[in-house]
């Protein structure tokens, strides 16, 4: 049927005198394609008068109104419609509400066309081209009725199953480099002599290190504080951890920890401490696990100095 209005309008152009040779560029040039920019939604195998159509920045949605019937068009959850422009003013009205848009045909008046923009909760905007025709008939199912249609967004589907995966591959992948920093916890002599002088509310039960990862062991109910190293400078920065149950492992061996909740303080002296340490090459205490970091803008709030 597509095919037969081409070449019916073909036709016509020759007869209005068109130069061959400029229909035939026009061919070359795509535009018999352009008619299969027109979506026609899919009726829904329970009822055909329920509408889906797969969304495409540069194609058109054809939208059949019947009169005395309404459309309700339906946009992806996270958009709000923002602007709505109609061609024909006296035979459909509109009302946008949120992301939904209801339109009704109110007089049986030629094709026109409505453009929607929609704003997404990220900030970025879509555009929306509809083609509106008006029927006036049965509204039954199996007629050519239209009463919702709803866009679906495959493009949008497969980012966000893309980013669902990656988000648990990552999760798997950490889940495996603390195991296997708890393991090498385990491994190893032990270095006990550690002393402690502060706030009694935040001392551990136990503190020990194997040479490359020190063991802070605190009881069921303790709340964890922040837990500092000091620098040679004097300075403080945050340590990195791990968390096994009640034992707070931390990937480092320092002269000094500082622990702090509020205004409680407690520093914890290593009393065995060789600054020379065991050195994996990786980043982190294990020879098995490597940290790669990730390049950062400078921040304000980055590192912190505290009193020693």
């Amino acid at each position: 049927m597509k095919h037969l209005k081409h070449h019916c309008l073909i036709a016509l152009l020759l007869t209005a005198g068109w130069p061959s040779a400029a229909l035939a560029l026009l061919l070359t040039a795509g535009w018999p394609s352009a008619a299969l920019a027109l979506e026609t939604p899919r009726g829904a195998s329970q009822d055909s008068r329920i509408r889906f159509v797969d969304y495409q920045p540069y194609n058109i949605t054809r939208i059949v109104g019947s009169l005395r019937s309404s459309v309700q068009v339906e946009f992806a959850a996270d958009e709000e419609i923002a602007h709505v422009a109609l061609g024909n003013t006296v035979a459909w009205e509109v009302a946008p509400a949120g992301n939904i848009l209801f339109l009704k045909a109110r007089e049986n008046q030629p094709v026109t066309n409505i453009s929607v923009v929609t704003t997404r909760r990220d900030g970025s905007t879509r555009s929306y081209q509809m083609e509106l025709t008006v029927r006036d008939g049965p509204v039954a199912a199996g007629q050519d009725t239209y009463f919702y249609v709803k866009y679906r967004y495959p493009a949008d589907d497969a980012e966000r199953r893309r980013r669902e995966a990656l988000a648990q591959t990552q999760a798997a992948q950490a889940g495996q480099a603390d195991t296997v920093l708890a393991l090498h916890e385990q491994y190893g002599p032990r270095n006990w002599r550690y002393s402690a002088q502060g706030s009694g509310a935040l001392e551990p039960n136990a503190v020990y290190d194997n040479g490359k990862i020190t063991t802070i062991a605190f009881t069921g109910n303790q709340e964890i504080p922040a837990i500092y190293m000091e620098n040679s400078d004097g300075t403080e920065s945050l340590v990195p951890k791990s968390v096994s149950g009640d034992l707070v492992l931390v990937h480092a061996i320092s002269r000094k920890f500082i622990l702090r909740r509020g205004r409680d303080v407690l520093c914890i002296f290593n009393e065995a401490y060789d600054p020379t340490g065991v050195d994996p090459n990786t980043n982190t205490t294990s020879p098995s696990v490597e940290r790669v970091m990730k390049a950062q803008a400078p921040s304000a709030a980055t590192g912190g100095a505290h009193g020693g």
